[in-house]
């Protein structure tokens, strides 16, 4: 069973950033939504607006589902309608601009990792794609692991309990991730994994939320002691 809820995601809802030149961009499904493996959205384009040359550490496609455009992949030129779609391997240099002066243009993109970061050409400068989107410096980012020893018996409640306290750490400020794992050796012991924006938006502010007390309230009879919290950041991903 899957600890995210179900969404209906309404771009013209949703917070844009803008690109630059006549260009924004709507983030859709994203980590912060439950997304494990892609990312996607929408980026608008006024009449002759375009973006700067550029790729990505991961696979990208793109569909126009406004307009007309131009994209430009590794030096080459082609023009594009409505729902012509692109397929461009990472580290491919590509662009796309609004082929008309009149009218505007819309892309539906989507990339292969949630981890995916665009390189602009002329300057060299590699951003995480949803660092456009208003995430936290990544060098303030962390994981919380919690050791939780389980009651005997009471490990099904407890896995039905953490399954609706997703939902309370998804809509906590700086939450970006929910993950529980069972020790394999020993099954009473489960590991809850919490990435936030800060240790800040752990500690500070979700521990004096009402969400937190009532996290607190589903398991507090079904766990041993207080499980024991640690923060991390990444310090090396080999592969």
């Amino acid at each position: 069973m899957s600890v995210w809820t179900p969404r209906i995601l309404t771009p013209d809802t949703l917070p844009a950033i803008d690109r630059g030149g006549g260009a924004r961009t709507i983030p859709l499904v994203t980590r912060e939504t439950g997304a494990t493996s892609f990312l996607n959205g929408v980026t608008e384009f006024a009449p002759g607006a375009s973006i700067a040359h550029h790729s990505h550490n991961c696979v990208e496609s793109v569909m126009i589902i406004e307009g007309s455009a131009i994209v430009d992949i590794d030096g080459v030129r082609t023009r594009l309608g409505r729902h012509d779609t692109t397929f461009v391997p990472a580290n491919i240099a590509h662009h796309f601009e609004n082929a008309s002066p009149s009218e505007p243009m819309a892309i539906f993109w989507t990339y292969a990792s949630v981890d995916a970061t665009r390189r602009v050409d002329a300057t060299g400068e590699v951003r995480r794609v949803d660092g456009e989107a208003g995430a936290a410096d990544e060098e303030r980012a962390c994981r919380e692991t919690a050791r939780v020893r389980v009651r005997p018996g009471a490990e099904a409640a407890f896995e039905s309990a953490a399954t609706e306290a997703a939902g309370l750490f998804q809509q906590a400020a700086g939450c970006r991730s929910f993950e529980l794992r069972r020790l394999l050796e020993e099954p009473s012991v489960y590991l809850l994994c919490i990435e936030w924006d800060s240790v800040a938006d752990h500690l500070d502010r979700f521990r004096g939320s009402a969400a937190y007390s009532r996290w607190r309230e589903l398991v507090r009879d079904l766990i041993v002691d207080d499980p024991e919290v640690a923060h991390d950041r990444l310090v090396i991903k080999g592969f």
